[in-house]
């Protein structure tokens, strides 16, 4: 069986059960279904997108290193790598180099966790946003800024605005409420 039609079986799946769980998500409350609806229509509709792109275009153009994506400083674009490429990069490229990269994306993770546990998920989401498009080099300061903040609008907007979720402020929880007192 060949990768793309295993990569088909997989969404085919995927698409399957995020089906499943709009349709059950329809027998909900109105208010119990505002997070799985939307959630499982994106999700269908990127799995659509994700079934026609891996469809139509030739295998080197579908060959990405996410790990390449994240860790690389730079312009930042995704580059398609040819088969004898690949090889040679994975000659190259010792195991130490390997775990390095693997280490920098977990602590990624780690890091936007522990910010998230410690002064909540706007300003978290902001300074690791604005950190992140600033020291990898894809912006500049300025629109790393810019994107940061139209992103944190956005998180902001969704889930505290529309959802109504009540935000979570991390260890500053008493320091907002003291602030709210004024």
């Amino acid at each position: 069986m060949t990768r793309r039609a295993q990569e088909n079986i997989v969404v085919l799946l995927l698409l399957a059960f995020f089906f499943a769980v709009l349709t059950t998500s329809f027998g909900f409350s109105p208010r119990a279904r505002l997070v799985p609806i939307p959630i499982a229509s994106l999700a269908i509709l990127l799995l659509v997108f994700q079934l026609v792109w891996q469809n139509f275009r030739s295998a080197d153009e579908l060959n990405v290193d996410i790990l390449d994506v994240l860790t690389t400083r730079g312009s930042g674009s995704i580059q398609a790598n040819t088969e004898a490429a690949e090889k040679e990069a994975i000659e190259k490229e010792s195991e130490d180099a390997v775990w390095r990269r693997i280490l920098i994306a977990v602590g990624f993770i780690v890091l936007l966790v522990t910010m998230v546990l410690l002064i909540g998920p706007l300003p978290a989401t902001f300074i690791f946003t604005l950190a992140y498009f600033t020291l990898s080099g894809h912006f500049s300061r300025t629109r790393a800024a810019a994107y940061a903040t139209v992103f944190a609008a956005a998180v902001y907007l969704v889930f505290f605005e529309i959802l109504n979720i009540q935000p979570y402020h991390g260890f500053l929880k008493p320091v907002v409420e003291v602030l709210r007192g004024l």
